[in-house]
């Protein structure tokens, strides 16, 4: 694999195995936090996402192990920037790890107090479990951020947006509600769960869905129009690249994905009642998403990459589907663990029950 945009199909793998587990963590935390009644539907069916972490390490290891393959600054490629301390390859490798496990033992621990929270538990487990909740926001926000900052903003060093940090996790807090979607919807269809969740959860999911686009949109706008209206020539050429480049169809591609497709169905009443109909909208999310990752990370270099994910090599389908594969028998493997299915008989008899 020696192809750039190889290695960024690779990284975009990994900020989805990353920000699955992640982006889930934050959702339990928000709806405990909010009192949401029907977080206990589907808490614990978010949380199992934590059985990816272990992936996302190991692809964390592969990625920094690349060095310039995957962040060109590390060869000398700085685009005439010198370089600050941020971007110290020692520095940069041991925050990356060292972050990460954090994270992962942070949320591990946070999985470990929601088992003991329930209505009628202890007060005291009950505030406990509250108190973790409300660091969950922060970390998510600080974590992302420097995660965009590390993948994507500085991969031209001294590039810089003021609101990349929030564009980017908002975006992936959005595609973990989008995977869970097309998730919940294929193991309803095949009576998996122990316990059956409503319609409704899908309408609660996409009315977030819906205002995270609106918040997307402006969020991309914003980010373009700063850098346009101030005339700043650094900083609008990287639009201008992935826009003008030989991949300009992805850009657009991803943009109207994330925004115009999905806002123009999460309107509508009936399709964020139809559980079938939002798998219309959850797809343009999820693909939109992983393209948007993609552009972001090769356009130092979009001018010159021409590369459609997918099309134009063989690698590309091999390393998403493997992750794909591997992250389904983690997260299913979890699942049972966790007693999240329904016995066999139960299955059978809800089958036979619909038939």
């Amino acid at each position: 694999m020696n192809s750039y945009a190889n290695w960024a199909i690779l990284m975009d793998n990994f900020l989805f195995a990353l920000y699955m587990p992640l982006a889930a963590i934050f959702w339990c935390a928000v709806l405990h936090l909010v009192n949401g009644k029907w977080r206990y539907e589907v808490r614990f069916l978010m949380s199992s996402a934590t059985a990816l972490f272990p992936l996302g390490f190991v692809l964390l290891l592969i990625i920094l192990a690349s060095g310039a393959k995957s962040f060109p600054w590390m060869g000398g490629d700085t685009f005439g920037e010198p370089l600050n301390g941020w971007h110290n390859i020692i520095f940069f490798d041991l925050r990356q790890i060292g972050l990460f496990l954090a994270v992962w033992a942070f949320c591990s621990y946070f999985v470990k107090l929601q088992k003991q929270e329930y209505p009628t538990a202890d007060p005291v487990a009950r505030r406990k479990f509250r108190n973790v909740a409300l660091l969950v926001p922060f970390i998510y926000c600080i974590y992302g951020t420097i995660m965009s900052w590390d993948f994507e903003m500085t991969q031209i060093p001294r590039w810089w947006s003021p609101i990349y940090g929030p564009y980017h996790f908002e975006s992936m807090m959005r595609v973990f509600l989008a995977f869970f979607i097309i998730a919940l919807f294929f193991l309803r269809k095949r009576n998996l769960l122990k316990r059956p969740t409503h319609d409704y959860v899908f309408n609660y999911c996409a009315q977030i869905m819906l205002a995270l686009t609106i918040i997307w949109t402006y969020a991309f706008f914003m980010q373009y129009l700063i850098m346009w209206y101030g005339d700043l020539p650094f900083e609008i050429e990287r639009f201008h690249k992935m826009m003008d480049g030989p991949n300009w169809f992805l850009f657009w591609a991803f943009f109207l994905m994330n925004s115009f497709i999905p806002f123009l169905m999460l309107i509508f009443s009936a399709i964020r009642h139809s559980p079938a109909l939002m798998l219309f909208p959850a797809f343009s999310i999820l693909m939109g998403t992983f393209l948007e990752r993609y552009m972001w990370i090769i356009s130092p270099h979009a001018d010159d990459i021409d590369h459609t994910p997918f099309f134009s090599s063989w690698e590309d389908i091999a390393i998403t589907a493997g992750v794909f594969l591997v992250g389904c028998f983690l997260w299913n493997r979890r699942m049972k663990k966790d007693g999240l299915y329904g016995t066999d008989e139960e299955v059978m008899e809800r089958r036979h029950a619909e038939a």
